[in-house]
C-alpha cells in the first residue's frame, strides 16, 4: 500500500499483509505431455529434480545495474568484501 504522495505504507514485514486464498486467483494446471521415460520400466520420471533458482543472477544484475557496470559480479555469493572491492574499483568522482 503506498499513501497519497506515493510514499509506502507497509515498509516492514509486520505491516505487509501476506495474501491469503481470497487474494490468489483460480489457477487451472493441465498437462499434456505424456511421454513416458524408457529409462525404466514403469516408464516414470523424478518428481524431485527442480531447476536451476535464477535468484542469485537476478541480485548480481541488481548489484550490477546500482555499480553501473554491467558484468561487474562475477561470482556469487556477493559477500561484503567482494561488494567492498566492487566498490572500490569505482572512481570517487562517481561515488
Amino acid at each position: 500500500m503506498y499513501d497519497a504522495s506515493g510514499q509506502p505504507q507497509s515498509v516492514t514485514l509486520a505491516s505487509y499483509l501476506m495474501p491469503t486464498i481470497a487474494e490468489i486467483p483460480n489457477i487451472g494446471v493441465r498437462l499434456f505431455e505424456d511421454a513416458p521415460t524408457p529409462l525404466n520400466p514403469l516408464g516414470v520420471k523424478g518428481a524431485g529434480e527442480a531447476g536451476i533458482s535464477a535468484a542469485g543472477a537476478a541480485i548480481a544484475a541488481a548489484v550490477d545495474d546500482a555499480l553501473g557496470r554491467p558484468g561487474a559480479v562475477r561470482q556469487l555469493p556477493i559477500t561484503p568484501n567482494r561488494l567492498h572491492a566492487l566498490l572500490a574499483e569505482i572512481p570517487a568522482a562517481e561515488h
